[in-house]
């Protein structure tokens, strides 16, 4: 599953971040938070396919589905 397939409400933890995004795409999201094994929270699914706004740690984040499709989670119960 990646952060795009998230649905809303849902927690889900971070279990991989593609290298196929560009390096400074990745060193960014890791400056953000994003890492391996950190827990997200979908807050809101934007209509006609628009950006996904996660909540980690303390911070809310909106992506873009080129770069949340490129981070896979596995889902918490």
């Amino acid at each position: 599953m990646t952060l795009w397939d998230l649905p809303k409400n849902a927690n889900g933890r971070i279990s991989d971040i593609s290298d196929q995004l560009d390096v400074g795409v990745i060193d960014r999201l890791k400056e953000m938070g994003f890492d391996i094994d950190c827990d997200v929270i979908c807050l809101r699914r934007s209509p006609f396919a628009g950006p996904i706004v996660i909540q980690l740690g303390d911070s809310v984040i909106s992506l873009e589905q080129d770069i949340a499709d490129k981070i896979h989670l596995h889902t918490l119960s």
